[in-house]
């Protein structure tokens, strides 16, 4: 993997965070950068991963996301932006604004083996397993960060387009608090965790390759510390590989879920329609609850998620 230096965000608590370091109403004047260019797009319709902020009038929009992106590299380490007019613009256009925003960030890159470039996050009916992301169901999602056992992008957004009836509450968490906990209440544990798991890469990858990998929850890249952290693909890699779990590793995956399950380990919140989240993948972990859908198609939970990263190539394993 070829990496590139990544900033780590600040440590912090429920007690030490302020909303208004994660909640960033977009300005007006971006509003209306936004909103021409939705009209251009109109006018001159492109396919959505051709476009290049470079292209449209977005020089106050450069400056808001410039602020947003620092927010995840020397702030908190995730962010909402509120909110674009998603039912007014439409799922198309309304994605084309979000590929803008996001390649303001960085560049976006596949998250997929098969280069899926927007991933739609809806239940599909599934139950999760070993070959289906927890994504696309409504089962509960605990404590993770995106696609650990590939190449993980530094960044990850999801747009709003429609929330569910009822739940599907997020829950954000710094990783960097969590392993300064770990090491004064459990230094074994982390010791644990800084040493190879086996996991499953759900199908993500050739043929030819193998189904698992075995990778460190905590480690470093270049003296920069970095965290992937993923139960059930940790749980189900071991299974696979027919190396069982031991019974420290299982104790430390546990810990961390307990830890990070602490009130003041965590903020919750709801996302909206027309909100964009983004979150710095290697220092933050969230979840989200189960949730209850509408019964008509055109109202049903969709979001859509990207992954953003400045280095290596942009297929699935960078």
């Amino acid at each position: 993997m070829r990496a590139t230096s990544v900033p780590s965000p600040r440590p912090w608590t429920r007690a030490t965070l302020q909303r208004e370091e994660w909640l960033r109403p977009f300005p007006r004047r971006c509003l209306d950068e936004l909103e021409k260019t939705a009209q251009i797009l109109e006018r001159n319709p492109l396919h959505t991963y051709l476009l290049d902020p470079g292209d449209y009038p977005l020089e106050q929009t450069r400056g808001f996301m410039a602020e947003a992106k620092a927010v995840l590299d020397s702030g908190c380490g995730f962010v909402v932006l509120d909110r674009l007019p998603v039912r007014e613009l439409g799922r198309e256009r309304s994605k084309d604004l979000y590929w803008l925003l996001s390649s303001l960030i960085a560049r976006p890159v596949a998250q997929a083996f098969k280069g899926t470039m927007l991933y739609d996050v809806r239940d599909l009916g599934l139950a999760q397993s070993s070959e289906v992301r927890g994504d696309l169901t409504r089962e509960e999602l605990n404590w993770h960060t995106d696609y650990g056992y590939n190449c993980p992008a530094p960044y990850v957004g999801l747009q709003v387009l429609r929330v569910a009836r009822t739940g599907g509450v997020s829950s954000v968490a710094s990783l960097a608090t969590l392993r300064a906990e770990l090491e004064r209440r459990h230094p074994r544990l982390l010791r644990r965790l800084c040493e190879p798991f086996v996991w499953n890469r759900a199908l993500e990858h050739p043929a030819d390759e193998p189904r698992t990998r075995d990778l460190a929850v905590f480690h470093e890249v270049d003296g920069e510390p970095r965290t992937r952290f993923n139960p059930f693909m940790i749980v189900h890699g071991h299974r696979l590989a027919e190396r069982p779990l031991d019974a420290l590793g299982h104790l430390a995956l546990d810990t961390v879920w307990d830890i990070l399950g602490e009130r003041d380990m965590h903020t919750d919140f709801e996302l909206e329609p027309g909100q964009i989240q983004y979150l710095a993948n290697y220092h933050v972990a969230h979840r989200r609850t189960t949730y209850e859908d509408f019964d008509d198609d055109e109202e049903k939970r969709h979001l859509v998620r990207i992954f953003l990263r400045d280095f290596g190539q942009r297929s699935f394993d960078g």
